[in-house]
Formats: C-alpha cells, sequence, structure tokens
C-alpha cells in the first residue's frame, strides 16, 4: 500500500465517527428529508449504517448482512446490483444517485464496476 493511500484510508477512519454522528443528528431534524436507508430492490437497502439500536431493520426490513462501501472491495455491492438489473455501469450510478442524490461514487469504485461489467459482457 503507498503513503498517499495509507493516508487516505486513515483519513477515512478518522472521519468515520464525526460523519456518522452529523448523520444520526440530521436523520432526527424535524425538517429531515433524508431516510436512513432506501430500498433499491428486494434484496438490497442502500443507506447508513445501522445503529446497535436498529431492531426495526432486522424485524421490518429482515436485515441479515450489512456491507459499507467505504473499501474498495465493497463496491461489489454496485456490481451485484448492476448485473441483476441488467445495468450498464451508468445506469447502476444513475439509479443510485436517483435513489440517494448525496452519495459520491469515487473514480476507484467506478472502476470497479467497469470492470466487472466488461467481464460479465465478456461471459468470463
Amino acid at each position: 500500500m503507498g503513503v498517499a493511500a495509507a493516508l487516505g484510508a486513515g483519513a477515512a477512519r478518522l472521519l468515520f465517527y464525526p460523519t456518522l454522528l452529523y448523520t444520526a443528528l440530521r436523520a432526527q431534524l424535524p425538517a429531515s428529508r433524508r431516510p436512513w436507508f432506501h430500498r433499491i430492490d428486494r434484496a438490497v437497502l442502500l443507506g447508513a449504517l445501522p445503529l446497535r439500536g436498529g431492531g426495526a431493520l432486522v424485524a421490518e426490513e429482515n436485515v441479515r448482512a450489512v456491507l459499507t462501501l467505504n473499501e474498495e472491495y465493497e463496491t461489489r455491492f454496485l456490481c451485484c446490483s448492476a448485473q441483476l438489473h441488467r445495468w450498464s455501469p451508468r445506469e447502476a450510478i444513475e439509479a443510485i444517485a436517483k435513489i440517494r442524490p448525496h452519495i459520491l461514487i469515487r473514480r476507484k469504485q467506478v472502476q470497479v464496476l467497469e470492470n466487472f461489467h466488461k467481464d460479465v459482457t465478456a461471459g468470463t
């Protein structure tokens, strides 16, 4: 891992808790229009990481596993949804942006999605 990558990973971990606190507080505001999560399809919810008191997600939404998109390998979520819905990489990103417009898909995540799409369409 290069110095820049290590610094980026360290910064992401350092900023996690302050942004989690911001997200949790924002969700509690009466005028908040940003729900904690959105349903993408019958199998996938996209949103903030559930907190320990998130029993409603388990009971009402049947959540059995949590995947975060903080790391490069986790972009596979986009790949699987794109394959399920037969989306091109651009269509997958547009679908996510339509549902949760505040999410930023980084260039490395787009590259993983494009490579996955290329492999799937090539049959490899």
